[in-house]
């Protein structure tokens, strides 16, 4: 049953009033926790019988301070009974006897799976819009962080080894264990170990090892896929099993099992969390979680209009329609965006440019890896079909393809290119040059020359705002997620942004009310 706030205030309430500075984070979250949250919004969560709860305000708003001060929910427990300052920003009085933990893990597992904090987020970018955030200055720029994930990264073997003992949990759970060890050469799977112990630096040990786990993992789903009636968690926990088994090995023709070179596409890393991902947001910072994709908007883009959470080997750029789509269901329509290379999406900008959005984006320069000429040094002619290389070969190309926005290979032949006198500046392949024509090869084109002007230098360097948004997000929750699976970090990051809009919504507040003050006018209501 649904708990109720207690606004009375007392007199130590009221000498508390003078104390906390209105513009802490403490006041300004009060303010507006005050003015926009109730209980009915949260009722249902919660049955209308039973014993009354803390009120759902309460912890709700505890999570944002969670957020914002970076407390896990033992440090929130001890705050919310003895600092004043949170008392205050919860909105309740002074001898409130505090927020236990168990409490406030039973309401975040409520809040996962209801639509009450998006619904909250898109409030907050709705009174944005009321108190004039969204100006002659506003900004939508879009970009992307990257989430640390909670779990630690697994090997091969750990992963086979803990998602083998996971199976086994369930099927003790469902009493279908005896089946199990008929069929699993080893017998250290109940041990409570995380990896079976070995001398790691032999290698045939390794070898063996690995050969081991992955074929009585194999055989294990193979005995369970047998069955009628698995239950769905048993199910799920041997798919995933039959993943990892294989992600990182190849099973010769003879039956042994070996190591693969490189990664595999899209590779789980962990059991304990298995939507985390490798992921690199440059070529050298590596990180393995999720990745955030936000757009921000109004003044000077310091309002998160739109949020996406996605594994953290996603390329930037994945979810651009998405939050585009989110954006606009969200009550915000986006006249221009601003965008880095990693949104030079030209199927995506064309197709929302026909529906009056316009772009400010970055096209990545042509390089050649090699260190050799780039494409910019071929003269491409879009109307004639030709392409003609530095020491003046040409070769001709099929300008429907292009006309009708399909990728145009054009190749030089190998006897031209190995007698050219400027092949070792051009290229190391003996079969000659390869040019590659864009879908979007025009648009492309007229974009590198565009950037070259004093007028898109200007226009683009609003683009960096978003920086601060993001940093702003990433010390306040953002940057490492404290939960696991992609449903829950995106609730995280919902969160966050909420925080993130509450501040400035309530900052901008502040700043029209010491202007009006200033002239004697009426300082108008807060959010």
């Amino acid at each position: 049953m649904i708990g109720k706030a207690d606004r009375q205030m007392s007199f130590s309430d009221y000498w508390l009033l003078g104390k906390i500075s209105e513009v802490s984070y403490y006041h300004r979250l009060r303010t507006w926790v005050f003015n926009n949250l109730n209980e009915e919004m949260f009722q249902p969560l919660f049955s209308y019988y039973g014993r009354e709860s803390i009120s759902p305000v309460y912890t709700f708003t505890a999570m944002l301070i969670q957020f914002e001060k970076g407390y896990s929910d033992r440090e929130m427990e001890e705050e919310s009974r003895f600092d004043d300052r949170i008392k205050y920003a919860l909105t309740a009085p002074r001898d409130f006897d505090g927020i236990d933990a168990v409490t406030l893990c039973d309401h975040r597992k409520r809040l996962f799976n209801s639509e009450i904090g998006k619904e909250i987020f898109i409030k907050t970018i709705s009174q944005a819009k009321e108190v004039g955030l969204f100006n002659k200055d506003n900004l939508h720029i879009i970009d992307s962080f990257m989430i640390w994930g909670s779990c630690a990264r697994q090997d091969t073997y750990t992963m086979i080894y803990q998602g083998i003992k996971m199976v086994l949990r369930f099927m003790k759970f469902y009493e279908m264990e005896d089946a199990s060890k008929k069929i699993l050469k080893r017998t250290d799977y109940e041990e409570n170990i995380k990896k079976p112990k070995i001398a790691w630096e032999n290698e045939k040990e390794k070898a063996k090892l690995l050969e081991e786990l992955v074929k009585d993992a194999l055989s294990l789903v193979e005995n369970i896929k047998t069955k009628k009636d698995i239950k769905d968690d048993l199910k799920k926990a041997i798919e995933l099993l039959e993943r990892i088994a294989l992600q990182d090995v190849e099973i010769t023709n003879d039956g042994h099992v070996k190591m693969i070179e490189g990664t595999a596409k899209d590779r789980i890393i962990s059991v304990v969390d298995d939507e985390m991902r490798h992921g690199r947001k440059t070529s050298s910072k590596l990180s393995d979680g999720y990745k955030a994709e936000i757009i921000t908007g109004g003044e000077k883009g310091s309002v998160v209009v739109g949020i996406e959470v996605d594994g953290a080997n996603i390329a930037d750029g994945e979810h651009m329609s998405d939050l585009i789509e989110q954006s606009r269901r969200n009550g915000v329509d986006i006249d221009k965006l601003y965008g880095d290379c990693a949104y030079s999406d030209f199927e995506e900008i064309e197709k929302r440019k026909e529906e009056g959005t316009d772009f400010c984006i970055r096209v990545p320069e042509a390089t050649n890896p090699s260190g050799g000429f780039s494409k910019e040094e071929f003269k491409i002619d879009l109307e004639k079909g030709t392409v003609e290389c530095p020491n003046g070969h040409i070769k001709q190309f099929d300008t429907e393809k292009t006309q009708k926005h399909e990728q145009v290979t054009v190749k030089f032949r190998a006897e031209e290119c190995n007698d050219c006198p400027l092949k070792d500046q051009c290229t190391k392949s003996k079969k000659g040059r390869t040019i590659n024509i864009h879908p979007y090869e025009k648009e492309i084109q007229e974009q590198r020359e565009y950037q070259k002007t004093d007028e898109f230098k200007e226009d683009y360097a609003k683009r960096p705002n978003v920086e601060r948004n993001i940093s702003e997000l990433t010390r306040h929750g953002g940057r490492k997620g404290r939960y696991r699976g992609k449903l829950k970090i995106r609730w995280q990051m919902i969160m966050v942004a909420i925080n993130n809009n509450i501040k400035v919504i309530m900052k901008h507040i502040s700043k029209i009310c010491n202007r009006q003050i200033k002239k004697g006018e009426v300082c108008p209501k807060t959010a």
